[in-house]
């Protein structure tokens, strides 16, 4: 497993330096970066995250065409302050679009490390919208 992760981020600080750094190698460091945080930090940042996705969904849910629209995530790349500084997004309905600016705006709980990734993962399935 440290073999994938260790590949992972030799390619995405490849990319990184090259100023190219794709959805997919922004989402494993994102999903790296979450899973390196304690029980309490992981907490605080989701707690963090809850305003943004109310706000996002109170802004472009009427951008929706259906009733069950497609998921999307959205990865955001960290300063040490928990400002969102960069943005990657998988999906390309107007709602994904629209949450993706209102999160390019957002400030998090302060990171342990900088940059630090995180994603929205957005699923409109019967169980409801989430995030991690």
């Amino acid at each position: 497993m440290h073999r994938f992760f260790l590949l992972i981020l030799l390619v995405t600080s490849q990319a990184a330096l090259a100023g190219q750094l794709s959805f997919m190698s922004a989402k494993a460091l994102a999903d790296h970066d979450e899973a390196s945080l304690s029980g309490e930090k992981d907490q605080e940042l989701i707690q963090s995250q809850a305003p943004v996705i109310q706000k996002a969904l109170s802004s472009c849910l009427a951008l929706a065409t259906t009733t069950n629209p497609p998921g999307f995530v959205v990865v955001v790349e960290l300063d040490s302050s928990g400002k969102v500084r960069k943005t990657w997004r998988n999906g390309n309905s107007a709602l994904a679009v629209c949450f993706g600016k209102v999160v390019a705006e957002a400030t998090l709980v302060s990171p342990p490390h900088a940059p630090f990734y995180s994603s929205f993962e957005m699923d409109f399935n019967s169980d409801g919208a989430g995030s991690n």
